[in-house]
Order: structure tokens, then sequence, then C-alpha cells
């Protein structure tokens, strides 16, 4: 995991089995996916923050991270991973642009999200207060407090190389750092500090009219590894297929959407028992077919389980009363299948129609767009 990704498990308010871990930053599309998909709920509520793992933003905002929304902790994600990589495109080291962005968070006593968005936001005025210890190379470091390390560069600078060479060793570095007459109102970080000034961002929550600039500064972000594509389950219907919407009986026809889909070919007729060969061959053919369009996207699970309403199989589903149906690649149905509709063949559909969008509205508005 990357130094700067923020790392979360996220659980539905009124389901405990509900829910995953999720590494953020992620394209907003991406968070609205997992969210629907995963955890069984939107953005508005319903879930919890329950854990995440330590890194930069656990340091930053303290005990009190697993209390804000998910999209406000993804904002402020977003925006100072865009902001790094910012400063690292202008030759700025990427680890002393996080020690400044957390110095300056300190400084200005900043622990919410929205603010640590609005301080990345405005990195380059973040910079005019901003200096790097200047240390001589024989000089370790070591464990050193921040303070320590200000007391370090202090001395350095008032003595010159030779002096602080012979006399660093005795001297207590870390009461010179923090010296009222020498420190002049600073706060240390790992590798230089900041000097006091007027705050860049509110110690509160960012006002609502602020947060669409800071939304428009987030989304120059884009993950290193591919861009996101929203997922279309028509991108994965070929020529002689079409798509068939069924139901799951009982809760399972509420996970993500109230229809599912999969691929079959034009004219497939399930017959009376839903569960048969041929049914489970196409939800199986479905599941390796939205793997292969995912790849990249660090998104199948979420994804799957969106459109096709599968799981990841649990011990407990062993359990003959449990009546999940076993899948291809460690995926389970949770429950049986209520219904089973292919939707018209593309031979039948109207010229220039989409033959996956032939279908009614409950099972249009259940897609992934």
């Amino acid at each position: 995991m990357d130094d700067l990704s923020l790392r979360v498990y996220l659980e539905n308010g009124s389901d405990a089995m509900r829910g995953g871990w999720l590494e953020l930053p992620v394209v907003p599309e991406r968070l609205d996916a997992f969210m629907r998909g995963v955890v069984g709920v939107d953005d508005g509520g319903g879930y919890a923050v329950v854990d995440h793992e330590p890194g930069w933003f656990g340091d930053v905002l303290g005990s009190d991270l697993e209390s804000f929304s998910v999209s406000s902790l993804n904002l402020a994600a977003r925006c100072v991973a865009h902001a790094r990589d910012l400063a690292v495109a202008d030759s700025v080291d990427g680890d002393v642009f996080l020690d400044m962005l957390a110095t300056a968070a300190e400084s200005e006593d900043v622990r919410f999200p929205s603010g640590i968005a609005a301080l990345a936001a405005r990195a380059g005025d973040v910079a005019e207060f901003w200096t790097e210890y200047s240390l001589p190379d024989s000089w370790r470091a070591g464990n050193s407090s921040p303070d320590g390390l200000y007391g370090a560069h202090v001395a350095y600078g008032l003595m010159g190389d030779d002096a602080y060479s012979s006399l660093s060793y005795c001297m207590d570095l870390e009461r010179l750092g923090r010296d009222e007459a020498s420190n002049a109102g600073v706060t240390p970080g790992a590798s230089g500090f900041v000097s006091d000034h007027e705050p860049l961002a509110p110690s509160g929550p960012v006002p609502d009219g602020a947060l669409d600039a800071l939304e428009a500064f987030a989304s120059g972000w884009r993950p290193p590894s591919a861009e996101y594509r929203p997922f279309d389950i028509a991108d994965i219907v070929c020529e002689g297929e079409t798509v068939a919407d069924y139901t799951l009986e009982g809760d399972g026809t509420n996970w993500g959407a109230p229809v599912y889909q999969c691929v079959v070919d034009d004219g497939f007729d399930a017959g009376s028992d839903v569960f048969g060969v041929d049914v489970l061959s196409a939800l199986e053919d479905t599941l390796r077919r939205i793997r292969s369009a995912r790849a990249g996207m660090g998104d199948f699970d979420e994804v799957a389980r969106e459109v096709m309403g599968v799981e990841q199989f649990r011990p407990e589903m062993y359990d003959d009363d449990y009546g999940s149906v076993a899948l291809d690649l460690g995926y389970v149905l949770p429950s049986p299948m209520a219904s089973f509709e292919p939707r018209p063949a593309a031979a039948s559909a109207p010229d220039g129609a989409d033959p996956t969008l032939l279908a009614d509205d409950s099972a249009a508005s259940s897609r992934l767009v």
C-alpha cells in the first residue's frame, strides 16, 4: 500500500456481514459502485467506517478519522494525491511534500478531511511558510523528534560546520529547538518547519460553497494504473447474444439492485429449472467476462456483486439450508433465483437500437453507468 493510501473498512449499519476494505483515493464512480455493490448502501448514510490501517491520514486526522464520511475522506485523499503529484512534477520530493502538509495541518490545527483537502489545494501558499532543515551530512538524526531536528537546524545555523561537528553531541538539541527566543513561532516536522502564519484552511468543516472548488481540484487526480471506466454490461455482450434479467429469493433480491443481469445467447430458454446447467454456465461465463473487463480497475468484486448479485464464498455456506448456489472463481449466489428472463434477441431489436437496453425500467436502472 502506498504511504499516502488510506485503507478503510466500511460496514453496513444494519447488517454487519455486509462490508469490505476499500483503499482510498478512488474516483467517485468506483466509490459509488463499492458502496452499492459491497456495502449495500449509498454514501448518504446507513454505514460506518469501523476500522482503518495506519498511515499518513491516520497520523494527520488522529483517532477521529472513523467518524468522518467516506466521501469526505476520499475527497481529502484525492486532493492530497493530486497536490503531491503536482509537487513531484515540480521536482519536490514526495515525502518532503507530505511532511510539509502534515506540519502545516498541525500548525493550523486542521483535523477535518475537508480542511486537509483545502490545505492541499493551497500547497503553493503553504510552501511560502515552509523551510527545510539545513543539517550536515555527518549528523545522523536517527529517531530524533521534530523538536530535536529543529534544534539541530538552529544550532547548525548559529555555529557553522566546524563548531557544530565538535559540540552537537553534548548539546540538548531538543531544548534548543523549543527555546522561545530562537523558536520564533514555528511548528517543526520531520524534514522542515512551518513558520507561524495566518490560517490557510478552516479548522472545522469547509463551507458547502467551497466544496465545489475542492472537487474541481480533486478531479485532476487519476489512478496511476489505468483511467477508471464505469462498467456497462453492454460492453461484454457479443454478436448473437443478449442480456437476461433475474431476481433472487428473499433479501438477496435487494442487494445492490432489484434485478441482476448475465449474458446469454439469443433465444436462450431457461425452461422451468432456472438453475439448470445452461443457466449456471451463463452465470459463470458472465462472471469471467466481468473479471476480464475490470482488469486494472481494482473493483471486480463490487462490480460483480452490483451486476450479478454474487458474493465471495464463506465457510458457513456449506450448510445445505443456507440456499447459496456455488459458481466459478470462488463466488456464489447467496440465494436461489426467483425469476430468469432473457431480453429480446438482437435480431428483433428496432434498427439502431441496443438490444441490451430493451428491458423494463427497473432492469435498466440496476445497471452501473
